[in-house]
Parts: structure tokens; C-alpha cells; sequence
């Protein structure tokens, strides 16, 4: 939590030195833009059989209204801030436990102090920068990349020289703050935090490579490297990636993932096989996210010896875009072998230029495991 409080520290330091120049200050708040969203998202799943709180039939519909401020540039420096307040519009039933609190959707929208109706912020960071080729920004905000995804209180940064990139993290606290999902944010590896260190280089128009260290310290390091082919109308990457155990007795686990994409008449077909390591699974659901999970659920995808392949296609139909994915996991139970299939529609459509709604249906079957089951959801997303 230090290096959290230092970055804000340096946040409320850049702020007090700011009002030494008020009217400059004055006028990039006055041009700073103000924009908005009401949502309201339902999701409704229906088991085969009753296993847990967690897998059994549930339905609920949550509302949130979100308020977002982006200022204006003040020295290389701008501010973003983003609010998000949840309501409980429904649910089928509002007193089973999920585990997470009492009520539906409280397996989505996690409670918080005891409260299913949270206000919390999405983001808020300070951005800087010095050129066109860097630029720093610190704070909540939104991360996809390697190892670490969704919300997190973060200082990160970005840089390019020529055709060489650069990327550093530090993480402290991670989360989900958005409008089909809410997660309080918790800390990353207890008080230190995580690291992500990321080197990118374009060798020519049709090779790319990266190589990257996640640091957790004193728990593991997750190394990895990725090369990506691009051709005219195709693209193939490969990405390996092993876990170094700091903690003694832990073993070591390693990962292979490899892609294969096309377009053909409009149409964007793709492959992906992801193999784990046959004696240890893989820390793939790290504190602070991951990125390799194709799936609406893919709950097996990291377990030892989980072997995932996967086939889908997007394309888009005038205004409404369209994917289908289908996708297999074997995987070790213990010493036993079972194995999962899915399958996911995701649609999206601009009602207008204010109103987007989103759908997703998934049908998840599994051998000798958990229940069957499918799950429905559907977002509507006004901007203002």
C-alpha cells in the first residue's frame, strides 16, 4: 500500500504545484468535457442441476449511472475521472447466498460494506505527456495487457522508440468497475503490489515480437515471450510463457498459446489452442487479471494438463456486429480427466447514435464435472 499512496502522493503534489499558474490551470478545467452513461444490464442462468450457491438458476436486472470528466492539457498534464453508481433493479430471488453477498446478482455485482447499491470510481488517473512517444498516466484506470486486465490502481507507462515499445506497470489494487460487472477493488499480493515489464519490437511489416517479466515479489515471476506473423490477409502468433515459483515446495508451470486469424468475404474466421504444463497447473487468474481467456466462462483453461482449442468468427451485418465461438477444454481433475465444451453468440447493435445494446448467450456443457448450464445477458448502454 506505500507505493499506492506514494503515486497518489505524487497525484496531490502535481495538483498543489498547479495552482501556482491558477489561470492556466482555470482554463484547461474550463475546456474539459464532460460525458455520461445510464446503463441497465440483465443476465439470467439455467442449470441442469444444483451443485452450489454459485451454480444454481438465477436472474437479475442492475442499473448504473456513470459520469465521466476529462480536462483539458495543463503542462503535458490532464485529469480523468469516472463514477459509477450500481442499482439492484430485480432479481428472482434476493436472499440466496452467492458467495459474494445475498441475492442473484450479487455472483456478478459483488456487495460492498454489506450494500448491493455501490458508488464507486471507474477511473481516476493524471495522464503526462512530455512528447508524442510517452506518456505516463497514474491512478485508477482500465489495463489489458499480458497479465494484467480490468481495473486497477496503477502507474503505467508507455513508450516508443522507432520501432521498439516499452511498457511498465505497477500495480496495487485490482478490481471491475463497469457496467455488466463490479468487483471491489482489493490489493495486489497483499501490500507489494505487482510488476509488468513489457519490451515490443517491429522487426518489418510482417514480424513482431515481445518479451515480458510479471513480478510478483516473494510468490512467482511470469515470463513470456510472443512473435506475431502478419500477411496480407492472415495473421499467426505464438505465445509461451513460464511460471518461476519464489514460494519453496511450488512447482514451476509453463503455457503455450497459438493463434491463427483471416478475412475472407467480410468474414473474420479464427483458431487458438492453448496447452498447460501436464504437472502443475498454471497461475493464469492472477491477482491482477489476465488477458489469454477467449471464453464468456473458460473456468477449466489453466488447470494442469488443460489442453483448449478453440474455432470462431465475427462479421459484421450493416450496423450489427456478430461472433460465434466454440471452443473445448480437457483438463486433470486430481488424476482425473474430464473435459468442457463452450459455446457463445455475442451481438452488438447502435440503436442510435445515443443507445447500444449488447447480447451474449452461452451454452456450457460439461462430462463427468459440474452442471450444464447456458446463461443469457443483454446491456443497454445510453451516452450522453
Amino acid at each position: 500500500m506505500k507505493k499506492l499512496n506514494l503515486s497518489l502522493a505524487v497525484i496531490a503534489t502535481l495538483s498543489t504545484l498547479s495552482c501556482a499558474q491558477a489561470n492556466s490551470l482555470g482554463e484547461a478545467l474550463k475546456s474539459g468535457k464532460v460525458s455520461g452513461e445510464v446503463t441497465a444490464t440483465h443476465e439470467q442462468r439455467n442449470f441442469d442441476k444444483r451443485d452450489s450457491d454459485g451454480d444454481r438458476d438465477s436472474g437479475y436486472g442492475v442499473g448504473s449511472f456513470a459520469l465521466k470528466y476529462e480536462s483539458g492539457t495543463w503542462n503535458d498534464l490532464s485529469l480523468t475521472a469516472k463514477f459509477r453508481a450500481y442499482r439492484t433493479l430485480f432479481e428472482d430471488s434476493d436472499t440466496e447466498a452467492t458467495g459474494k453477498g445475498n441475492g442473484d446478482a450479487s455472483g456478478r455485482f459483488w456487495e460492498k460494506d454489506g450494500s448491493d447499491n455501490a458508488t464507486d470510481f471507474e477511473e481516476l488517473f493524471l495522464t503526462y505527456t512530455p512528447t508524442k512517444d510517452v506518456t505516463i498516466k497514474a491512478g485508477r484506470q482500465f489495463i489489458s495487457s499480458h497479465w494484467v486486465n480490468k481495473t486497477n490502481d496503477a502507474v503505467k507507462l508507455d513508450a516508443k522508440f522507432g520501432d521498439t515499445s516499452l511498457e511498465a506497470i505497477w500495480a496495487g489494487r485490482h478490481g471491475r468497475v463497469y457496467s455488466r460487472d463490479y468487483r471491489p477493488m482489493t490489493k495486489t499480493n497483499k501490500n507489494d503490489g505487482i510488476y509488468q515489464l513489457a519490451l515490443s519490437h517491429k522487426f518489418n511489416d510482417m514480424i513482431s515480437a515481445t518479451a515480458y517479466d510479471w513480478i510478483a515479489p516473494d510468490v512467482r515471476d511470469i515470463m513470456g515471450a510472443k512473435v506475431n506473423l502478419t500477411f496480407d490477409n492472415a495473421k499467426v502468433g505464438a505465445h509461451y510463457a513460464v511460471s518461476k515459483e519464489d514460494v519453496s515446495g511450488v512447482k514451476d508451470s509453463n503455457l503455450l498459446h497459438l493463434t491463427a486469424s483471416t478475412t475472407i468475404a467480410g468474414f473474420t474466421p479464427y483458431v487458438g489452442y492453448i496447452k498447460v504444463d501436464d504437472d502443475k497447473d498454471f497461475p493464469g487468474w492472477t491477482s491482477s487479471g489476465e488477458t489469454i481467456d477467449p471464453f464468456e466462462e473458460g473456468d477449466y483453461i489453466y488447470n494442469k494438463g488443460a489442453e483448449t482449442m478453440y474455432v470462431g468468427v465475427s462479421k459484421s451485418f450493416g450496423d450489427l456486429s456478430s461472433t460465434l465461438l466454440y471452443g473445448t477444454t480437457e483438463y486433470l481433475d486430481g488424476t482425473t480427466k474430464k473435459d468442457m465444451d463452450e459455446t457463445t453468440l455475442w451481438l452488438g447493435y447502435p440503436v442510435n447514435k445515443d443507445l447500444k445494446a449488447n447480447l451474449g448467450y452461452t451454452v456450457v456443457n460439461e462430462v463427468d464435472g459440474a452442471s450444464d448450464y447456458n446463461q443469457l445477458n443483454i446491456t443497454l448502454v445510453y451516452s450522453f
